[in-house]
């Protein structure tokens, strides 16, 4: 690839910035130590030249990929990609203004400002450097697409953080979803039969849960009623989902994340006597990596960490006296208001008894080659209006408690990086006003979780798992304090687990969907393995429950003692041989071709089969059929494997009166669950023999392959497609994994980011040596020793520059 590949007005721009003038050196210095690993640490005395420092460092690192974040989180895809992107585009101008950005931007502290200033300073003197000399400083990519990097203000990091974290992993919301399924089985099964089925099958709250917090504290329970919504066409039905697809990406399920996992020990919990923090984040595979390493050393900051597309907040690390880490969280923040349109101007719905228009704007989108598109944007009393169901002549507009608050959100988790004792971590905790569980070590072997939100007062009125009325009378009521948040420091049993389970008991809210069959299953049986864990045996969970087979504890002993009556033939036997000496877990073989023995390939034949025993009787085709392509994670899966819904209703109707969600359709059919799960086995069996042989041997379920992807989680490129990193075996692991553990008085770092710390590919297509360095500890389940505090970094120094400002 060469520098002449790019177009004369791409060139001829890039040309002019190698003519102008440098700025001049004002004599602030900033030093940027890099470890043999390619992560900065930042050095500067005040804030501004530490987030100068920073915005310099991952512009040098991720200079692509940046731009196409910042273009993804504002709405500015289709202006160098063309007209394929100009669909998200129109999503995410539908979904924030980012006027309110920066307005609170505004409204900030001096030394706040100082932040986003510096960043985007720092940022630019680093474009002004490519642009300078691009025959050898210019990303590939940018070539390939034929457009130049941007200069970047202050608000554009905010941006990022609002476009495309926030309206990714904290807008979500399954109430429209929930809403088509409702109507989809009312219209199968009749209206008093359809509505018991939903709550069978998606059921408000399961108590055999497993739960991160315990809390005493139950939620009030409504009943499942729609009667004062209008019906959902099927048409706005798709087209709403579509939406979510948009700007959320693939790798979510009915429009929630699927992503991350922690556990926190206490020093009573491990061999060495020391409590250890770890935090595996799954953001999603990418080339480069979605989360970037860093020191900040300056301005109140100390820290070691970790964060995505290099935000100002460091989400996941250590300052060397508390570590912390985060998982999405399952707290209701979001709401969806149905609307009722005025039948002779549907530019108007009604609230408090009357029309009202509906706010306005129009949005100019560029398109590369093409005329700019105008596009209309409406915004209701609640929020911004998603779609028009002019068929049932209603509205849908999204609501989110957060709103208003992007910016001190953003904050107060940079802040919590400065915290050195739980109440002090607590204190930025209050200023979150987003949905993500917040974990906590210190070193004087405290250890704690809390539950982080801004949670609407609800009308007793609305049901949470659908749509609210927004006529006025389901407003929210305001907001509850913060104190109403689950939160528990130091339990009794000495750790915290969470893989994005249940927060608490009593949890009520439209994506809760949770059950006794939950994957941090898999972390609690090795946590409750031994009374005391070596840090090794605790980085290893991670291996362990990466590579489960997130059904086979449920069912497997139901498949063996069904294959061992004494009636069955004696292949039969042969499979609960297979079963009883599988260890749930889905291990390559040498060739890592296919999963070791024939146990996986019986446990995903009989699942299918029972699902379709249980289900098919009662379930619409097309959407039995959607919840059989989740059973299992296929080649270059984006998404985190979870257990599929299927296997979470197979394991209700097999409990049956003792089922913990009330059974009111028999899925079982009067049978004894025995005689159900025995035939499941046959029919599986009689698959596997005529797709493989009688030969168990030759029963193989084929490796899952993993892709870090070029291209982002809404399918934007940020990589080098020709450089795109793929692996032979998927695992279900972090995005990065990382650990933290006080020993000698001092904590502790490892961790691994795959590919690596550089997404830099050079003119002619060479990668960084930190391009894909780190791809090996990932394969490996390992990590690299990561640097806290001075004496540790300067050991651990390769290369140090200083940059002025």
């Amino acid at each position: 690839m060469k520098f002449w590949k790019l177009s004369s007005s791409v060139l001829g721009a890039s040309l002019l910035f190698g003519c102008a003038t440098s700025p001049s050196d004002l004599g602030n210095q900033v030093t940027i130590k890099r470890d043999t690993y390619g992560v900065p640490h930042i050095y500067a005395k005040d804030t501004y030249g530490l987030f100068y420092g920073y915005g310099y460092a991952i512009a040098t690192d991720r200079l692509f990929q940046m731009e196409m974040a910042k273009r993804i989180g504002q709405g500015r895809v289709a202006e160098v990609l063309g007209r394929d992107y100009l669909s998200l585009d129109e999503v995410t101008h539908s979904r924030f203004d980012p006027k309110s950005i920066t307005t609170q931007l505004s409204q900030l502290s001096d030394e706040d400002r100082q932040i986003f200033k510096g960043y985007a300073a720092g940022f630019t003197k680093r474009v002004e450097e490519v642009l300078a000399s691009p025959e050898t400083l210019l990303p590939k990519e940018f070539i390939d697409y034929d457009f130049l990097p941007t200069v970047w203000q202050e608000e554009d990091i905010a941006l990022v953080w609002v476009g495309l974290i926030l309206n990714r992993f904290f807008a979500t919301s399954s109430e429209i979803a929930n809403l088509t399924l409702l109507e989809r089985l009312r219209d199968t099964l009749g209206e008093d039969l359809g509505r018991d089925f939903y709550e069978q099958v998606k059921w408000l709250n399961d108590p055999s849960a497993p739960v991160i917090i315990q809390s005493e504290h139950q939620e009030v329970r409504s009943q499942t009623t729609t009667t004062y919504l209008s019906s959902l066409s099927q048409h706005t039905a798709s087209y709403l989902l579509e939406k979510d697809r948009l700007a959320l990406g693939d790798a979510f399920i009915n429009g929630v994340p699927t992503a991350s996992n922690a556990w926190v020990l206490r020093a009573e919990k491990t061999q060495e006597g020391v409590p250890v923090l770890y935090n595996g984040p799954q953001q999603g595979w990418y080339t480069p990596a979605m989360t970037y390493g860093v020191g900040l050393h300056g301005a109140g900051y100390d820290l070691t960490g970790l964060t995505p597309v290099g935000l100002p907040a460091i989400l996941f690390g250590t300052n060397g006296k508390i570590a912390w880490g985060s998982t999405v969280g399952s707290l209701d923040t979001n709401d969806v208001y149905q609307l009722k349109l005025n039948p002779n101007n549907p530019k108007e719905y009604l609230y408090n008894g009357k029309y009202i228009p509906f706010e306005h704007k129009q949005v100019s989108i560029p398109v590369k080659g093409e005329r700019e598109k105008l596009i209309d944007v409406y915004k209701s009393k609640q929020g911004f209006v998603s779609a028009f169901d002019l068929e049932s002549k209603t509205a849908y507009a999204n609501r989110r408690s957060w709103e208003g608050l992007e910016i001190e959100t953003l904050l107060g988790w940079a802040e919590a990086a400065k915290a050195t004792s739980w109440d002090e971590f607590m204190e930025q905790a209050k200023r979150v006003a987003v949905s993500i569980t917040w974990f906590y070590a210190d070193k004087n072997n405290n250890i704690g979780a809390a539950g982080l939100g801004r949670l609407p007062i609800r009308s007793e009125q609305q049901h949470i798992q659908f749509p609210a009325v927004g006529d006025g009378t389901m407003e929210w009521l305001g907001f509850y304090d913060f104190d109403h948040n689950p939160k528990i420091l130091n339990p009794t049993n000495g750790y915290i687990a969470s893989w994005n389970n249940k927060i608490f008991s009593g949890l009520l809210a439209d994506s809760a969907h949770f059950s006794y069959v939950d994957r941090v299953q898999e972390l609690l049986v090795e946590l409750e393995a031994k009374e005391k864990l070596t840090q090794d045996e605790i980085w290893g969970i991670d291996n362990k429950g990466a590579w489960a087979d997130l059904h086979a504890r449920y069912f497997v002993p139901y498949i063996i003692q069904a294959a061992s009556k004494a009636n069955m033939p004696d292949f039969f036997q042969q499979v609960a041989v297979e079963l009883e000496g599988w260890d749930y877990k889905l291990i390559p073989d040498e060739t890592k071709s296919y999963y070791q023995g024939a146990a996986p390939a019986i446990m995903r034949a009989w699942l299918e089969e029972m699902a379709h025993l249980l289900l098919s009787p009662v379930l619409p085709k097309d959407i039995l059929e959607g919840y059989l392509s989740d059973l299992y994670i296929s080649n270059d899966d984006p998404r985190s494997a979870q257990p599929a819904l299927v296997a979470k209703l197979v394991w209700n109707a097999l409990q049956g009166e003792e089922s913990s969600v009330l059974q009111t359709i028999d899925l079982l059919q009067g049978q004894a669950a025995s005689d159900v799960v025995l035939q499941a086995l046959k029919n599986a069996v009689a698959s596997l023999i005529k797709q493989h042989g009688e030969n168990i041997d030759d029963w193989r379920v084929p490796v899952a392959t993993m892709l870090f992807s070029h291209q982002s989680a809404v399918r934007v490129p940020w990589g080098d497609k020709d450089n795109e990193v793929r692996t032979p075996v998927y695992g279900n692991t972090g995005s990065s994994s990382y650990m933290v553990s006080l020993m000698g008085g001092k904590f502790t770092m490892c961790s691994v980011t795959a590919p690596g710390q550089s997404g830099f590919v050079s003119p002619d297509g060479v990668t960084h040596p930190h391009y894909k360095d780190q791809v090996p500890l990932f394969e490996a389940y390992s990590c690299k020793k990561d640097p806290v505090g001075e004496k540790q970094i300067k050991k651990a120094i390769h290369s140090q520059q200083k940059i002025f400002y």
